[in-house]
């Protein structure tokens, strides 16, 4: 998860955090050194002066003397230790002298420098069970002066040893001296030296503190300015600049590269929001003319009438692609003129009124399209040959004429005049050809949308003049022309009269109601054409007839009109079968003769017998054929 910006430390506190803890770090060392330094040469002082007072005390022993003392306080012994107490006399941090030398025991104290109430002081003989491990390992072979590698401490204090060897008068080492020189003195120096040490380091921390502020003030301050100019630029303001610092070449570096790359970024910005204002305006222009393909597409889709579909689409180029003048002209049958047949403006309203066309030549923008197939642009009409100047549009600056192309062939010319100079840009003339290929797209189909629907209406009338024509020869054919429902039983028209009733067919073709009868009248309907109808007639003249009523009347009229066109069909159709049999038969019973007079003999006797005996059949040839 992050942190939230206000819970991180400032780059100042970090860097005067980070130059504190350098800084006293690197003052811990120095002290820390020093005082390593100075204890050394306490302990190596002290080394020294033990070194020489032990060896010089060394010559003074009398070897001799020493071999020969056999007790404590005889005369020999006397004589050593008074020697030794003006050694340890000698220098006040003196603790012990004392001479030493081996038998099979080991090593023994001989004599203990020590004066009546001395405490710690070895006696005569005394073995000493713990020596030092330099002065162990060293006795046999000790020829010179050494000393221990460091204190030692013990219930008498802390203490540094050294030993040097004696001899007697032959030169025979005959013992060794030990002389301890107290280190209290020392350590209470390195004590001393220590806490100084110690008051000196915190001492300086508040003061490295705070220089290490100002240091780091120092450094964050061309920081902090940037920092703020940096937020100020993104809330927006990009006239913001840093001043330009003189604290460092680094900084000032910085501040002069922040305020040119600033310049750059509102330079930017302006030209970005320049091109998106273009951009916006041409998204806009191009979303116009989408909208422009799309409108007449539509129509095209919705309108299949020339007269309306033509008028549509100059109104809808002219709204939105801002031209003052959009023409549909459409060649005449003969190729010679290009006739306007649509306009949206007033100039062209009058031109439509005098029926105004051109000549499909090259004296005029129009012509020139039409007669090549070509498109044609004058972009300023006043330096263009080809441009007609035209009464009716006089402010007319530029003017471009697209050919209306179908299938190889040009049938028109869609032409748009604007009052700017240089009005056409590259995207308007491609989108102005994608319509022009739809405007002749559209005027082919309603050219073809007008003949089929021509000839389906011609179409209709001869199969209606069909149906009324084989349904007036049926009516001649059949025995009852109707039937009647008198509440018990269907009774044919002849049989409930004596003789056939003719039907009266309603004008309308529609379900009608008689006002004094009440009467309800449905026709039947077929392809058109009302082939007869059903009567209702209520045996109250109370009865008022229901919506439920009507509509059944109605379905029933158009099934039962469906039902007697399919009787009719199958009559036709087995009256025309039987036809067929009946001239087989004949031309069977005719065709099985050779003889001429056998021929016309059969001839007359087949047609006699299918005619009947009501009607007489005559076979005579032509003398002259003609």
């Amino acid at each position: 998860m992050k942190r939230p910006l206000f819970r991180q430390p400032s780059l100042q506190t970090l860097l005067t955090v980070a130059f504190t803890a350098a800084g006293a770090f690197i003052t811990a060392a120095i002290i820390l050194f020093l005082f390593n330094n100075f204890r050394n040469e306490l302990r190596q002082e002290i080394r020294n002066r033990l070194v020489s007072i032990t060896t010089i005390a060394a010559l003074q022993q009398d070897g001799d003397t020493l071999v020969k003392v056999a007790a404590r306080n005889d005369e020999y012994y006397n004589k050593i230790n008074e020697q030794n107490l003006k050694i340890r006399a000698s220098d006040p941090d003196l603790v012990f002298v004392y001479t030493m030398r081996k038998n099979e025991q080991g090593i023994y104290f001989v004599v203990d420098a020590n004066l009546p109430g001395d405490e710690g002081i070895a006696d005569f003989g005394e073995l000493y069970e713990e020596p030092g491990p330099t002065l162990a390992e060293n006795f046999d072979t000790l020829n010179r002066t050494i000393i221990e590698p460091d204190f030692y401490t013990d219930k008498y204090g802390t203490f540094l040893s050294a030993y040097a060897p004696i001899y007697a008068s032959n030169g025979e080492k005959v013992g060794v001296l030990g002389v301890d020189i107290t280190a209290k003195r020392i350590l209470q120096k390195e004590s001393r030296l220590l806490t100084q040490s110690l008051l000196v380091f915190l001492a300086s921390l508040p003061v490295i503190a705070l220089l290490s502020y100002f240091l780091a003030r120092q450094l964050t301050i061309p920081l902090a300015q940037l920092t703020r100019s940096v937020q100020k630029i993104a809330e927006g303001n990009l006239n913001e600049r840093v001043t330009e610092s003189a604290n460092s070449r680094e900084a000032a570096l910085l501040a002069s590269s922040f305020n040119r790359m600033a310049q750059k970024l509102a330079d930017l910005v302006n030209n970005l929001e320049t091109q998106v204002a273009e951009r916006t305006q041409k998204s806009e222009q191009r979303t116009s003319q989408l909208q422009a393909v799309s409108s007449v597409a539509r129509a095209i889709a919705s309108l299949q009438e020339t007269s309306l579909l033509l008028p549509e689409i100059t109104r809808l180029i002219s709204e939105h692609f801002g031209f003052y003048h959009v023409g549909i002209f459409l060649l005449d049958e003969a190729h010679e003129f290009a006739v306007l047949q649509a306009a949206n403006s007033e100039g062209g309203q009058r031109m439509l009124k005098r029926q105004h066309k051109l000549r499909l030549d090259t004296k005029s923008i129009v012509g020139y399209s039409a007669s090549r197939g070509e498109p044609r642009i004058a972009l300023d009409v006043g330096t263009d040959s080809v441009f007609f100047n035209n009464p009716d549009l006089p402010n007319t600056r530029s003017e471009m004429a697209l050919p209306l192309h179908i299938g190889g062939r040009v049938i028109g010319v869609l032409d748009v005049q604007s009052v700017q100079p240089n009005a056409f840009t590259e995207e308007d003339i491609a989108v102005l050809t994608t319509l022009a290929d739809q405007v002749a797209i559209a005027i082919e189909n309603a050219r073809l949308f007008s003949e089929a629907r021509q000839a389906l209406k011609e179409s209709e009338q001869t199969f209606a003049r069909y149906v009324k024509q084989e349904w007036s020869s049926f009516r001649r054919q059949v025995r009852n022309i109707g039937y009647l429902f008198d509440g018990q039983r269907a009774v044919p028209f002849e049989e409930r009269n004596g003789r056939a009733q003719t039907a009266t067919l309603p004008q309308t073709g529609r379900l009608s109601t008689e006002k004094d009868s009440g009467e309800l009248v449905v026709p039947l309907r077929l392809k058109g054409q009302i082939i007869g109808i059903i009567k209702a007639r209520p045996k109250s003249m109370n009865r008022k007839w229901t919506d439920d009523e009507r509509i059944l009347l109605e379905a029933a009229a158009e099934r039962a009109a469906l039902a007697l066109e399919n009787a009719r069909l199958v009559d036709s159709a087995q009256r025309r079968a039987a036809r067929e049999r009946i001239i087989s038969e004949i031309s069977s019973k005719v065709g099985s003769v050779s003889e001429m007079d056998a021929i016309m003999q059969a001839a007359v006797e087949e047609l006699g017998r299918r005619l009947g005996s009501a009607a007489e059949v005559t076979l005579e040839l032509e003398n002259e054929p003609t």
